[in-house]
C-alpha cells in the first residue's frame, strides 16, 4: 500500500527525509506547482541516497485555476467589499491604462473569454478559506462581493464551480515538469483536474514524442471536479490508477456530497482490477497542526482501506506540518493494523 509523502520546507533537512521514509513512506510527492526543478532535483538525489528503491510522483498542475503570476500585488480584501475577477489577457489590457485602475482587480491565469463563458454564483480562492459572491458583470469583468475576505497575491488557488476547462491543453508549465520526470526517470506522473480521458492521452502523447526508450512512468489521474467524477469509467480506461484530490473536490463541489463521490470513484476503480486508488489531502488536519489525531480521521482511514484504497497521499502534513515524522508513524500503524 501506498504511503505517499509530499516533499517541502519541513522535509529539506535529510534527518527528517530519513525519518518519514524509515517511518513508512515508500513513495515520495514532488507537487510541481509549489516548487522548482532545482530544489526537486535536490530532494530527489538526496531521497535516492536513503532508499535506491523510493518510487517518485511527478504532481503536474493540470488546468489548476490561480491568480494570475502578472498579478504583482498583494491585496488584503475585507468582508463586504466589492472587487474583480478577470483574465490575464484583459488584465494586461487594463494595466496599459492605469487611470482604468480604480479598485481592486485579481487576474487569473486563464483567457478572459473562458472565465466569461457562463455565469457563475461563487469563487473560491486557497481551498475556499477566502469566498466571493458573484454579483454580476462589468465591461468583461466578474463583479464579486467578499464574503469571507483575507489576503490575496499570485499563485493561490482559486475554485470556480462549473468552469468549462474543454478549451484548456497541456501547459508549457506541465511539459517542462514532463520532460524533468523523464530526465530523471520519475515512477509516477499525476496531472491535476482531470475531467476526460483526452487528458491523459495527452500525456501519453507528449511521452510518446519525448522518451527515448526505456519504461514509462505511471500516469494517474487526480479527480477533482464533478466532471472527473462523472466521467470516471472512461478516465479509466487510460489512466493507470485515480488520486481523489479532496483539497479540491470539497471546494469545486460541496463538503456533504464529497463523500458520495468518493464512494462512487473507488468503487468503480476496484472493478478495474490492478488500477491505484490514492486517498489524498485532509487525511491528518489535527496533526498537521500539532494536535492528536482525530477520531473521525482514523475512521476515515479504516473505511478507506476497508473499501479496497491501495494507498493514502499525505500534503501539508509531510510538507509543512509540524509533525511529519509522527504522522507517518501513526498512519503506517493503522494501515498495518487494519490491513490485517
Amino acid at each position: 500500500m501506498y504511503i505517499i509523502g509530499t516533499v517541502g520546507p519541513n522535509v529539506k533537512d535529510r534527518t527528517i527525509l530519513k525519518g518519514i521514509i524509515d517511518s513508512g513512506v515508500n513513495a515520495l510527492r514532488f507537487n510541481f506547482i509549489h516548487g522548482s526543478a532545482t530544489e526537486f532535483l535536490e530532494f530527489f538525489e538526496m531521497a535516492k541516497e536513503i532508499k535506491d528503491n523510493i518510487e517518485i510522483v511527478l504532481d503536474l498542475s493540470g488546468n489548476k485555476v490561480r491568480v494570475s503570476s502578472k498579478f504583482q500585488y498583494i491585496y488584503k480584501v475585507y468582508d463586504g467589499e466589492e472587487i474583480y475577477f478577470c483574465g490575464e489577457d484583459k488584465y494586461e489590457e487594463i494595466n496599459k491604462d492605469t487611470n482604468k485602475i480604480k479598485t481592486k482587480i485579481i487576474p487569473l491565469n486563464i483567457k478572459n473569454k473562458i472565465l466569461n463563458e457562463k455565469n457563475y454564483e461563487q469563487i473560491g480562492i486557497k481551498d475556499n478559506t477566502m469566498i466571493f459572491n458573484v454579483i454580476g458583470k462589468k465591461d468583461g469583468l466578474i463583479r464579486v462581493v467578499t464574503i469571507r475576505g483575507g489576503i490575496i497575491r499570485k499563485g493561490k488557488g482559486c475554485n470556480i464551480k462549473n468552469l468549462e476547462r474543454k478549451a484548456f491543453s497541456l501547459s508549457e508549465n506541465d511539459k517542462n515538469a514532463i520532460r524533468w520526470g523523464i530526465k530523471n526517470k520519475v515512477d509516477i506522473i499525476c496531472q491535476s483536474f482531470v475531467e476526460s480521458k483526452e487528458d491523459i492521452e495527452d500525456i501519453k502523447l507528449f511521452l510518446n514524442k519525448n522518451m527515448e526508450g526505456g519504461i514509462q512512468p505511471k500516469i494517474w489521474a487526480k479527480i477533482e471536479t464533478l466532471n472527473g467524477v462523472n466521467n470516471i469509467k472512461t478516465i479509466l480506461t487510460e489512466a493507470d490508477g485515480i488520486v481523489i484530490g479532496r483539497g479540491d473536490l470539497i471546494p469545486e463541489t460541496s463538503i456533504e456530497d464529497t463523500p458520495v463521490y468518493e464512494e462512487q470513484i473507488i468503487k468503480e476503480v476496484i472493478k478495474d482490477k490492478g488500477k491505484d486508488i490514492i486517498i489524498g489531502t485532509h487525511l491528518f488536519n489535527s496533526m498537521k497542526s500539532g494536535k492528536m489525531p482525530a477520531i473521525s480521521e482514523v475512521e476515515s482511514i479504516y473505511n478507506f482501506i476497508k473499501i479496497g484504497a491501495t494507498g493514502f497521499l499525505l500534503a501539508g502534513e509531510t510538507s509543512v506540518g509540524k509533525a511529519p515524522v509522527k504522522t507517518v508513524e501513526f498512519l503506517n500503524k493503522l494501515i498495518i493494523k487494519y490491513k490485517e
